[in-house]
């Protein structure tokens, strides 16, 4: 790597090749992203509801101690 990275030809080709590539597939690297951000929404309310859970339950069981 670090003779490719001595040789700017070499540099400014790799670079060409891969703005070349991103933006022939681009519209498939946008709709993996976007699928990652839905994903990670419901992963984030997924773990909100079981928080509240555990809170709900926590509360429950803390009520019942203070009764007895």
């Amino acid at each position: 790597m670090s003779i490719l990275a001595r040789h700017p030809v070499i540099t400014f080709s790799l670079g060409l090749a891969v703005g070349y590539m991103i933006h022939k597939y681009r519209k498939e690297i946008i709709e993996a992203g976007n699928a990652a951000t839905e994903k990670s929404k419901e992963f984030v309310l997924q773990q909100k509801e079981n928080l509240g859970d555990i809170l709900a339950e926590t509360q429950d069981s803390g009520e019942s101690l203070a009764d007895s």
